[in-house]
């Protein structure tokens, strides 16, 4: 007897990332830990699935991951590789091993090396330089990507987590040898709002996409009865009135809390993709139906600062 199939009905975004001619689905797909601990064949409908949605930005954190789940997943997006833009992050905690110089050309370059002789990828589409590292200079760091480039182990370079005065400088520097940014990756949601302190200032400025990390704030931005008037469960008093407040919106909106966590994200054409962890279908159909509603009212904008701010001032 078949099972039923979420439906993933409708036709993906997609967005220019800055300047280049790179173009990500507004919704990408992360692959780590914990996709990896599903089942193979839970692994393999998420992936066919989020393909036929029309997402075609995977995120590779293969540092978790064992081989034999690595060949299923590489194997897999091998078959559709020209469609598919394959991304992963070097640096900090990237790998096993001590974090000494986790900025260095010896470890972004040699991290590199291993990552596509244990997954067969004759290249990586955007590598990424994963956290600033303060022992070693930018340019340092940011020549290794452009050489990464230039070699055709990478198409595009990008960065993770970095800061704006060094995000500005490895752009400058990238810039210079012919290897611009590409995108630029960090964690963004309604309850983790740093990125608007000048970064993605920058990133405009300079024609870098940006890639929204952690858009669910670690499964904060989640409907839990809590939020509904049921109970406290181990939240703070002061974060089950704003909690509550932003899923009384959601319902307003005929959404829920997670599809106004994207929606909220999405309405701002500086974000050229979201980048979703999920191990569920049904979670990833959930957030692809957000994409019908990016609008948002002056109300709905000042109500769901109003109730941020209330949160993180806490």
């Amino acid at each position: 007897m078949a099972t039923s199939r979420p439906s993933l009905i409708g036709t993906m975004p997609y967005r220019r990332s800055g300047k280049s001619g790179l173009h990500l689905p507004v919704i990408s797909l992360s692959i780590g830990r914990e996709f990896a601990a599903q089942r193979p064949e839970v692994r393999n409908r998420l992936l066919e699935y989020s393909i036929d949605a029309g997402i075609t930005h995977f995120d590779l954190n293969l540092s978790c991951l064992s081989k034999g789940v690595i060949d299923q997943i590489i194997g897999r997006l091998l078959s559709r590789r020209e469609e598919l833009v394959l991304s992963t992050r070097i640096g900090f905690g990237s790998s096993p091993g001590p974090l000494i110089g986790y900025g260095s050309r010896k470890y972004l370059l040699s991290s590199l090396d291993r990552l596509l002789q244990s997954t067969g990828l004759d290249y990586i589409d955007v590598c990424l330089a994963h956290r600033y590292d303060p022992n070693t200079p930018v340019e340092e760091t940011s020549t290794a990507l452009a050489d990464a480039v230039r070699q055709g182990k990478a198409l595009y370079a990008g960065l993770s987590s970095y800061a704006p005065a060094v995000a500005y400088r490895a752009a400058e520097v990238l810039r210079d040898l012919r290897a611009p940014l590409a995108f630029c990756e960090a964690s963004y949601s309604l309850l983790d709002r740093w990125v608007e302190n000048g970064l993605l200032d920058v990133l405009q400025r300079q024609g870098i996409g940006f890639v929204a990390g952690a858009p669910l704030a670690h499964g904060t931005l989640v409907d839990h009865p809590t939020f509904h008037g049921h109970g406290q469960g181990s939240f703070l008093g002061d974060e089950v009135s704003a909690l509550r407040a932003l899923a009384s919106m959601s319902v307003s909106r005929g959404q829920s809390l997670s599809q106004l966590a994207i929606s909220w994200l999405l309405r701002n054409s500086s974000v050229t993709s979201v980048l979703m962890s999920t191990r569920n279908l049904a979670h990833l159909a959930e957030n692809y139906e957000s994409l019908s509603r990016l609008d948002f009212t002056p109300a709905e904008e000042g109500k769901v600062n109003e109730s941020v701010n209330s949160l993180l001032n806490a």
